[in-house]
């Protein structure tokens, strides 16, 4: 059996021609358990099978395991897959990235014909990526200066987590595409019910601005609901970064009364170049 970083070698070196080096641009060429460029800025290959490119340290404090656990429990137990199935409808032939990925659940559910690839800025989370079985290129790297050649891929996925539009633009071939998720109204309601948040996130802007950045716009509203497991509604609580803000006393309340439901509310947009 292939260890972790085995696996990830023989994917690097299947499409080493797709990445750039994060510094200079340059190509790069894959070595001893290291990727280097030209001008001789070197990468190497974590035993765990992901490659830091990060410029600035990783972050190791706010999106960890405590939350990225509970997290992965939930959409392992179907939390999404009503969502994932609509995604999947829309993927395209050929190489897919995986913004913000986290800990690599929703990569691992999706069936893509053609490479998978997949970042974080989170430590815990591509860590815990390298756990499952994905067929991936994970690494950690910065949205701003994604480690991918001009017109490398097809698909960029951006599930809750925040875009960069230019990079987009220059990593997708022609006639690629952008999915991205945008939480509406009601998403996670019960969540914000328990811990005393109100129940008014405005998602405007951000679909406006997408509209804006794509010449072919398609869009549509995605809500339900899903009965939360009893032994999996403490995980409910720990999910989401909304916990961060919340006083012990509602945290204390909401273990106490943890809901039973969770809804899904999103917008799906899809752009293409």
């Amino acid at each position: 059996m292939l260890k972790k970083i085995e696996k990830a070698y023989l994917l690097l070196e299947k499409n080493v021609e797709l990445l750039r080096c994060p510094i200079c641009h340059g190509k790069f060429q894959l070595e001893a358990y290291a990727l280097r460029c030209e001008n001789r800025h070197t990468y190497n290959l974590n035993k765990k099978g992901y490659v830091n490119f990060l410029q600035t340290k990783a972050d190791t404090e706010h999106y960890t395991r405590k939350m990225f656990e509970p997290r992965r429990r939930l959409i392992q137990a179907g939390m999404y897959n009503k969502l994932l199935m609509e995604i999947q409808g829309q993927l395209a032939t050929g190489n897919l990235l995986d913004v913000g990925t986290g800990e690599g659940s929703f990569l691992e559910m999706l069936e893509v014909e053609g490479e998978k690839f997949a970042f974080d800025i989170a430590r815990d989370g591509i860590e815990m990526a390298t756990d499952l079985e994905t067929n991936s290129s994970l690494s950690l790297a910065d949205l701003t200066n994604l480690p991918f050649a001009d017109g490398s891929l097809s698909v960029v996925l951006n599930i809750f987590t925040p875009s960069n539009y230019a990079e987009f633009q220059r990593v997708l071939s022609e006639k690629g595409r952008v999915i991205k998720i945008v939480p509406d109204q009601l998403y996670l309601q019960e969540l914000r019910e328990v811990y005393g948040l109100p129940v008014d996130y405005e998602n405007t802007a951000v679909i406006d601005r997408f509209k804006k950045e794509f010449s072919k716009v398609s869009q549509q509203e995605i809500c339900y609901t899903f009965d939360l497991p009893e032994n999996l509604r403490l995980d409910f609580l720990m999910m989401s970064p909304l916990e961060w803000s919340v006083s012990e006393e509602y945290k204390r309340f909401a273990r106490e009364n943890p809901p039973e439901k969770a809804t899904i509310h999103v917008q799906l947009l899809v752009g293409e170049k």
